[in-house]
This record gives structure tokens, C-alpha cells and sequence, in this order.
């Protein structure tokens, strides 16, 4: 098999729900850092104020940037397709990953969402095997969507409804 990029990709709702999974992470941190500024101020220590703050603010901005950028790239670099051979994945930018789920392998075909996931109308596919990796997801896909893939995977992997 000649690697190749699979042809379907994740929803374009997926790039602002991991921006915005970012965006949680970095007001976070900016409470913290707010946090401990005043907590340093309160005891008198205003060059560590100081330091706190600028490093804080800094770290923050960088955090904002990065939630962007990373959730750009994760979903530029997330693809994935059923095929004969089984469920093909493509995934990361910077360490990319290229797997086959055969047919064969999979155990169990679900949907599950979190909810930030479904705030944003999306649903995740995961596919366990009964390989020692455990399962693989399809994160960000509209729920017409991952029905239809999780009929087209459970038929093809020969498991019957209720399973």
C-alpha cells in the first residue's frame, strides 16, 4: 500500500472546538498568574510582582497564539477514510502517525462526546480492537455524519446490531 493522504477530513467546526479547548487552557494559566500576582503583592513583594506579571503575561500571549495555530495545524494534518484493507488514519504534524484498523480487529464501533464537543454539534468516532494500542478516535465529525461511518465500519467488520 503507497501512503497516501486519506480523503476525508475532519468537520471545520473542529478547528474552534480545539481552539477554544486552547483558549480554556490559557485563561487558566491567566488566573493563576493573576492569581499569584496579587497574592505577591499582598505580602509586600514587588519585584517578584514584577517578574510574575511580565513572565505571566508573556506565557499567556503565547498560550492565546499557540491555541490558534495548533488547533489550525491539528486539523490541517487529520484525515482518515474506510477502505478494503480497514479504517485508515493519518494524523499529526509534527509526528505523524499513519494507521490501518482492519476490518478484521475491530471489536466495538461508538460515538462519544464531551460537553464541549457537543456544544459545538460534534461527535467523536472510536473504533477499540483487540490489538494491545486499544482504540482509535475520529474526533470532530457531525453526528450524520459518524452514524453513517459507524454502519459503514460495523458492517464491514462483520459485527451484528446490538454489539
Amino acid at each position: 500500500m503507497i501512503l497516501r493522504e486519506p480523503v476525508n477530513a475532519l468537520d471545520p467546526g473542529m478547528r474552534a472546538y480545539w481552539t477554544t479547548q486552547g483558549e480554556i487552557v490559557t485563561l487558566v494559566a491567566a488566573g493563576l498568574v493573576t492569581g499569584a500576582t496579587v497574592i505577591l503583592a499582598m505580602v509586600g513583594a514587588e519585584t517578584a510582582v514584577w517578574i510574575v506579571g511580565v513572565l505571566g503575561a508573556l506565557i499567556v500571549a503565547v498560550l492565546a497564539v499557540l491555541s490558534v495555530v495548533v488547533a489550525r495545524l491539528n486539523y490541517r494534518h487529520y484525515r482518515y477514510e474506510v477502505t478494503e484493507l480497514g479504517l485508515y488514519v493519518v494524523k499529526g504534524w509534527l509526528w505523524r502517525r499513519w494507521q490501518v484498523v482492519p476490518h478484521a480487529r475491530v471489536q466495538t464501533v461508538d460515538t462519544k462526546a464531551g460537553p464541549l464537543m457537543r456544544a459545538f454539534g460534534l461527535v467523536a468516532v472510536e473504533v477499540t480492537t483487540a490489538s494491545a494500542s486499544g482504540s482509535n478516535e475520529i474526533p470532530g465529525l457531525r453526528p450524520p455524519v459518524a452514524d453513517a461511518l459507524v454502519e459503514e465500519l460495523a458492517r464491514r467488520a462483520g459485527l451484528e446490531e446490538g454489539t
